[in-house]
């Protein structure tokens, strides 16, 4: 039997944390048993200047499982984002929980797909684009209905945190186990990935008229080598977990004007967390997830910068099964004579219509400075705060 730290990292791996889990049970057999699970979240979003429909990071995943002998069996999933609004919407939030421009190919993407074993004593090991290692630690803020997990590093550069192992790692072999109290995890990631940091960002400048902090796109290129991960959660008393993770990644920065100029760096990140209670469950949840990075993130003005980042969320569920809830999410650059702080706050309220069935409100107030200590509203003429309204059918 999975002891209760497993079981609860299981519920944040598969994104369904302020929900009761009811997979639907499609087939089974002595041996097989094939789950489908997931959710539709639909939004309206509005802001200074913009205002629109948008879907909220939907998703439908596949799991198998086979019995082996001696204790053994196998998995496998595969998950992917559903663009449930339209097929060429030209604002969408993402699976990150970040509002992003989409494109018509993007109503089906690919989110996660793997392969693996397991052993009630000897743990699992598993192959493919899944759950960082460290994502196990910074997940437990991950959790807001419209924004959040923007600080932590769990999505940088704009990505799915998949070419460095920090997301959903791309490539990637990873080793799960629990003993007692003390869930650890170890992954290795084998991928070589390039990206053209100005065509990345080319659409996240402020004429493109996308909410959100926007990037200068600097005419590099980053090379993503392979990264390593460990991370360790411990359950103590009174529903009380603690968490630590380490991820580093080598990577290479080539100027595109001159081939000549190479930087190779490590890109590390640290993160550690604290949590208090079960998300969606009657009465107070709280968590505060804590990291420190090395080339890891991005200023406003395309420089790769070290960088400091929290992010806390408090939630109540009260017994009539309305929810209040607040975040905070803060990257700050670290580096002497640079300003940046990517920071806002979020008020929110929802109402469980039933455990499956969540209508729910959330505001963001933004508060970013960008590296030269002008303002978001002073440097672009517009506030950054946005208004989310949705529905989340989790199945």
């Amino acid at each position: 039997m999975q002891n209760t730290t497993a079981v609860a990292v299981t519920a944040i791996a598969l994104g369904l944390t302020s929900f009761t889990s009811s997979a639907l049970e499609i087939y089974k057999d002595k041996e097989n048993t094939l789950n489908v699970s997931g959710f539709f979240n639909i939004l309206y979003v509005s802001g200074d200047g913009f205002d629109e429909m948008s879907d909220g990071a939907s998703r439908v995943n596949f799991e198998f499982t086979r019995q082996l002998n001696d204790g053994w069996s196998a998995f496998a999933k595969a998950e992917w984002a559903v663009n449930t609004v339209n097929s060429n919407s030209n604002l969408t939030i993402s699976g990150d929980g970040r509002l992003a421009p989409g494109a018509a190919d993007d109503t089906i993407s690919t989110r996660l797909g793997y392969v693996g074993f397991k052993h009630d004593t000897y743990g699992s090991f598993s192959f493919g684009k899944q759950w960082g290692t460290i994502y196990h630690i910074t997940a437990p803020t991950d959790m807001l209905n419209a924004f959040g997990a923007e600080a932590a590093g769990s999505f940088n550069r704009g990505t799915d945190g998949g070419y460095t192992g920090v997301g959903r790692a791309e490539q990637a072999m990873q080793y799960n186990n629990s003993f007692g109290n003390l869930f650890v995890s170890a992954q290795m990631q084998a991928t070589q990935n390039e990206v053209d940091i100005s065509e990345e960002f080319l659409n996240s400048l402020p004429e493109a008229g996308i909410p959100g902090t926007p990037f200068v796109p600097k005419d590099i290129s980053i090379t993503y080598d392979n990264s390593y991960a460990v991370s360790a959660i411990y359950s103590l008393p009174m529903d009380i977990k603690i968490g630590l993770g380490y991820n580093v990644a080598n990577i290479e920065v080539t100027s595109n004007e001159n081939p000549a100029l190479v930087d190779d760096v490590e890109d590390t990140m640290i993160a550690a967390h604290i949590t208090y209670g079960s998300i969606g469950n009657y009465g107070l949840y709280a968590a505060v997830v804590a990291s420190e990075t090395e080339n890891h993130e991005m200023d406003n003005t395309g420089e790769i910068i070290d960088a400091n980042g929290l992010e806390a969320v408090v939630t109540y569920r009260f017994d009539n099964n309305i929810e209040l809830l607040a975040a905070v999410n803060q990257l700050t650059a670290d580096e002497q004579g640079n300003d940046y702080e990517m920071a806002y706050y979020v008020a929110g309220v929802g109402y469980y219509w039933s455990d499956n069935f969540k209508v729910f409100a959330e505001y963001k107030f933004d508060d970013t400075t960008y590296a030269d200590g002008q303002s978001f509203e002073d440097a672009n003429g517009v506030n950054n705060d946005v208004l989310a309204i949705g529905a989340r059918y989790v199945f």
